[in-house]
């Protein structure tokens, strides 16, 4: 397992047991929101200042906008769904309790922060090289890791 993978799950996991403890699951979807605006506004910004403000993008910007509050409202309708009927028993017990709001929160959060250095980065603000490539080695390895856990899937299904 590589460091980046490690050190992903460990912070997955400090994040999700502080939040867990404090109960702080808004907090983690405010967060996301949060980051979604300024991402926005970052890119109009940086927009403007390159090739100037288009309707057109800025409208698709924030019709993704929408669809990354759609997925975030998803992952906490699926835990409440799953503590409520699932883990009550009512149909099947799950083989693991996976706080699935939080954690698309925090890879919503993630997501966003790599776009808004990039637009800092668009509109001339330095921005640290290792800050960058380190969000994106990390979002990287969780895209490769969930896209070989799919083959295998797809694979033990033939």
């Amino acid at each position: 397992m590589s460091e980046i993978t490690k050190l992903k799950i460990e912070f997955i996991a400090v994040i999700t047991a502080v939040g867990a403890w404090f109960d702080t699951v808004w907090e983690y979807f405010a967060f996301a929101l949060a980051a979604m605006l300024i991402d926005y506004i970052t890119g109009m910004l940086a927009g403007r200042a390159n090739e100037g403000l288009k309707s057109k993008k800025a409208v698709s910007g924030f019709y993704k906008k929408m669809g990354m509050l759609v997925l975030l409202f998803l992952g906490f309708l699926i835990d409440g769904f799953v503590n409520h009927y699932l883990g009550q028993g009512f149909a099947f017990d799950l083989p693991f309790n996976l706080p699935i709001g939080l954690v698309v929160s925090g890879w919503v959060f993630i997501t966003e922060a790599i776009s808004i250095l990039e637009n800092l980065q668009r509109m001339g603000v330095p921005v640290p090289k290792f800050l960058l490539n380190f969000l994106k080695k990390g979002q990287e390895k969780i895209n490769n890791n969930n896209e070989s856990e799919e083959n295998k899937n797809v694979k033990n299904q033939h």
